[in-house]
Order: structure tokens, then sequence, then C-alpha cells
């Protein structure tokens, strides 16, 4: 399934055929059913104005190594600034921005490379991911995260995070703010997703530690784009066929033809590609030497002195110790870094 094509088709669905009801929101106050049409109608829009770009798992997988080169591991606890800080310096190249990939291959991966550990139970529960960035305002920069249920179920961004912009218009992580959709909030409880004040925080923390630490992978996409041109490769591709569209025209249902124009496929690159060689073959060698008694990697023993106990003093001249590094490791291959 594509995320974005399943949220278009449903919400321009609905536009066409559904009268929404009166809702109350998360406030208490009336949420109207011509707000709930007003929200379809700018998720379309925005969408039909947004970049699309789809990553496939490789390249998903990619990115993200690349960000634990910069944000560590979760044990060493690095401070968040320096992700950060390296965050900031990124350039959108749009105003509109959507970025979908495959979370639970993504999770897959991560647990590969020893970042986490999740059982098969929570992995199926993950699908795909859209993240819309819209960086129109001047003043702050917005990211909102739509999650798929099934292939043709979805949930609805419940929130925005709106990050404030520093005068040289760069984001500012120590001012934002998290801004209710009414709408989409007021659906859940409706639903019964959300029947208290308690389910309402629990929801709220988890949704909002998902968007904080996935939408880094947004930002990682244009760092490799614009470092390297074999990190990764795109593909621009046409969001319906021939067939569809012109079946889309035959029965009026123009905002397909308008909303879903086309997308950009991302997809591992040759230099991408030895990078997740380089970063198999490293966690295989560790492991390796954190399971046995092998012998320290080669390296120099300075000169110095060993005493006894009966008193007996012996000066060791400077010498080699341990085994020559494997040659079957790969050379460090570093991710791109941008430019200042």
């Amino acid at each position: 399934m594509i995320l974005y094509k399943t949220i278009a088709l449903k919400f321009g669905h609905h536009l066409e055929n559904e009268m929404p009801v009166d809702m109350h929101g998360p406030d208490g106050q009336r949420v109207s059913s011509e707000e709930i049409r007003q929200h379809w109608q700018q998720v379309l829009s925005d969408l039909s104005s947004a970049r699309i770009y789809l990553l496939d798992h490789n390249a998903a997988n990619y990115l993200d190594s690349l960000r634990m080169d910069v944000q560590g591991m979760p044990w060493e606890h690095r401070p968040e600034s320096d992700i950060q800080d390296y965050v900031r310096d990124i350039e959108l190249p749009r105003d509109l921005i959507w970025i979908e990939y495959d979370d639970r291959k993504l999770w897959e991966d991560r647990c590969a490379r020893g970042v986490t550990t999740l059982d098969k139970e929570e992995l199926s529960n993950r699908r795909q991911r859209g993240f819309l960035f819209d960086n129109r305002s001047p003043e702050k920069l917005s990211v909102s995260l739509f999650s798929a249920m099934t292939d043709t179920i979805f949930l609805d961004a419940p929130f925005v995070l709106e990050i404030s912009k520093s005068r040289d218009g760069r984001p500012d992580f120590n001012d934002t703010f998290w801004k209710p959709q009414r709408t989409v909030v007021a659906g859940f409880m409706r639903a019964g997703l959300l029947p208290d004040e308690a389910s309402f925080r629990e929801y709220f923390e988890e949704h909002k530690g998902h968007l904080t630490y996935d939408m880094v992978v947004g930002f990682m996409l244009f760092a490799a784009l614009a470092a390297r041109e074999d990190d990764l490769i795109s593909q621009e591709v046409a969001s319906l066929s021939t067939s569809q569209a012109k079946t889309a025209r035959k029965f009026g249902k123009a905002w397909m033809t308008e909303v879903l124009k086309s997308h950009v496929t991302i997809r591992i690159g040759p230099a991408g590609e030895r990078h997740l060689t380089e970063q198999k073959a490293r966690l295989r060698f560790e492991q390796a030497q954190a399971g046995s008694r092998a012998t320290p990697t080669e390296h120099w023993v300075a000169e110095h002195e060993r005493r006894y106990a009966d008193g007996k003093v012996v000066r060791v001249r400077a010498h080699k110790r341990g085994q020559p590094a494997s040659r079957d490791l790969p050379t460090r291959v570093v991710g791109p870094r941008v430019e200042v």
C-alpha cells in the first residue's frame, strides 16, 4: 500500500459522499460537520501541493543509520543538542513535503543493527508511516504524523508539532508547541479510542515520542541527497497509471488526478550499499570479539620497565602486540555531513 494514496482516496470519497455529524471536541466545545469537511479538504490540498517522497526499506534503514552516527546509540547518552544542531542546518527543498516509509521494516532493521529489541507482536502493529513537513510559515515549521493501521485504514494526525524559527529562519527545537487537531481528536473520542483523560495523555505521549524520534529520518534524506550523488537514487513516478487517470476523469473525480499526480521513489545507491555492508561486517566482528577470548587487535606497546617481587627490574623494549586487523573487515564509510 501507499499511505498518501489511501488518505487521498479516503478523504476524497468522504468529501463527495459523506456528511459528517457534529461532535464534541477535547475542550468540550462542539466540532461542526463543516469543520470536519474543511479538515478533509485541507489535508487533500496539502498533499496536492506537497513534494511526495517514498523511501524503500533499504533507503530508510540507511538514513536511520546515518542518524545514529550523529545521535549515537541509545546507551551512549549523547546530548540531544548533537542531533538538533545537525538537523537545524539542513535545508528543506520545498515548503510542503511528504515523506513515507515502511515502519515495520525500519524497526526490523533497527533490531538487526542492535539498536533495540521488539517482539513479533510489536512489529506486527507497525505499517506505513507518513510525515507532512509544512515550512510555509516564516515563524514556524510544522510536522504531522499519519500512520496506517491496515491497507485501507489509517490514523489521521491528532497533533501537529510546531517548531518555532530563530532569526536566521532555522528551527529552534527549544521552542516547540503541540497543537491538537480538534476534528481528529473528536473523532477518536467518538470512536471510543480515547475514553478518558488518562488514555488521552498516554496516547499523546506515545504519539509525541514517535513523531519527534522518527521525523529525523526525513531531515537525513535531504542531507544525503545534498551531500553525495550516489548515496541514494531518486526516480519520479506517476502516482496513477494511465488507465487509472483516464477512469478518474471519466467519472468526474478530478480531485484524484489533482492530488495523486506523482511521487519520488528513493532507493539506496552504491555509497549507501557500501555503508550498510561495512556496518553489518563491523557488527558481526564486534559480536565475535565480545563473545570470544580473542587476542586484541595489533597495536604498539611503548618501552617500559617491568618490576618483579624479588626486586628485579627488566626494561622491555617497544614492540607490537596482538593480531593484525582482519582484512575482511571493510574500511569505515563515513555518512554525509552538512557543509557549513
